[in-house]
């Protein structure tokens, strides 16, 4: 009885039917897996995106800071790969001369809307609104503040 194996001895292997079940539940599982990849990927990417927006937002608030509306109502400037421009609107006229008892008597004061535009590498990237104040200094005859004692 050496040359014949008894049932039981015998290995069996998968039929196809099985094989086939075991791959299609390995696709079901791994379909929902895949689809959580590509939206993490895709919340990632938008996320650096927002991250960048950010970054850049700061440093062109930076830039225009010390920026006076009155005198420089428009202008670009490079930040990097970056081209920052922005364009001033007067939302409140600048006082025509010296205004007694009315906070900076010897400046022309007015109030602007400042519009700043970024581009990336010549392509427009974002643009945002901010407000500033903008100034000059009164200076001629008639000002109540000159010096007339030098």
């Amino acid at each position: 009885m050496t040359g014949q194996y008894r049932h039981s001895d015998c290995i069996r292997g998968f039929t196809l039917i099985e094989a086939i079940v075991a791959i299609t539940i390995i696709g079901i599982t791994i379909l929902p897996i895949m689809a959580l990849l590509g939206q993490s990927l895709n919340q990632l990417t938008r996320t650096g995106d927002a991250n960048a927006r950010a970054a850049a937002t700061e440093s062109a608030l930076a830039v225009i800071d010390p920026i006076n509306p009155f005198i420089t109502p428009t202008g670009e400037t490079q930040l990097g790969a970056t081209e920052l421009t922005w364009q001033s609107e007067i939302l409140v006229e600048p006082n025509e001369g010296v205004q007694i008892r009315a906070g900076l008597a010897g400046y022309h004061v007015g109030f602007y809307k400042v519009t700043i535009s970024l581009s990336k590498d010549g392509d427009p990237w974002f643009s945002f609104d901010t407000r500033k104040v903008g100034y000059q200094r009164i200076s001629g005859e008639g000002s109540p503040f000159e010096d007339t004692t030098r």
